[in-house]
């Protein structure tokens, strides 16, 4: 993926941008660059991943000038055809379609969500060495304050989902009519981390992982 990155000139709902870019959308690299120059106050981006070749969800919220108002872009990626893609680990979503929407959000609302991150552990988790399985239900959620960056990730081999209280605030302000996929039950048994070699890890193969590392993804 190296030469890969993700700009604020990139389009994600574009199957080809996203087949080249994803790992680097997924980490945030855009805003991290806007972010260090004091560009990105208040900008958030959440992903979720519910089974990647089954569906998979982005969030992004963009402050306005005076942080009265704020965008929220939704967006839907998922296959027409699971059983016909073939996909590698350097490519994912290559083959994707989406759904988007957009909102405007007031600032209420935009506190709501901040609150209801806190509170489910943004800015606060210690997950150094986290994995995030292609084929496991996870949420990342990376924001940028006074020009530092914060990730946050949940998934369902160590979390209980379905008990995190964004979610449901982020699905009541999307336009996106679909309800989020439902995540696995809390008590249904979790598989152990498969071991990979870092050859593995970016080897052509179906699923992929990344993990976290400090406030990045690897």
């Amino acid at each position: 993926m190296a030469g890969c990155a993700f700009t604020q000139g990139s389009d994600i709902s574009n199957p080809l941008t996203r087949k080249a870019s994803w790992f680097s959308y997924l980490n945030a690299d855009d805003l991290r660059v806007a972010c260090s120059a004091g560009d990105a106050e208040g900008r958030i981006r959440l992903v979720y991943n519910a089974d990647y070749y089954k569906e998979v969800r982005s969030f992004e919220i963009q402050p306005q000038v005076g942080f009265d108002q704020f965008n929220m872009v939704s967006r839907v990626f998922g296959p027409a055809e699971v059983s016909q893609i073939n996909v590698d680990v350097n490519a994912p979503l290559g083959a994707f379609g989406g759904d988007e929407a957009t909102d405007r959000l007031d600032r209420e609302s935009y506190v709501r969500l901040t609150d209801a991150l806190q509170s489910d552990g943004f800015g606060y988790q210690e997950r150094d060495g986290l994995r995030l399985h292609s084929d496991d239900y996870y949420w990342i959620a990376i924001g940028c304050s006074s020009k530092q960056i914060t990730l946050a990730a949940w998934t369902s081999a160590k979390d209980n989902l379905n008990a995190l209280r964004f979610p449901t605030v982020l699905a009541n302000l999307s336009g996106i009519e679909r309800a989020l996929p439902q995540p696995p039950a809390a008590d249904e048994p979790k598989l152990p981390d498969p071991f990979y070699s870092k050859s593995d890890r970016d080897a052509d193969s179906r699923n992929f992982y990344r993990t976290v590392r400090g406030n990045t993804l690897r």
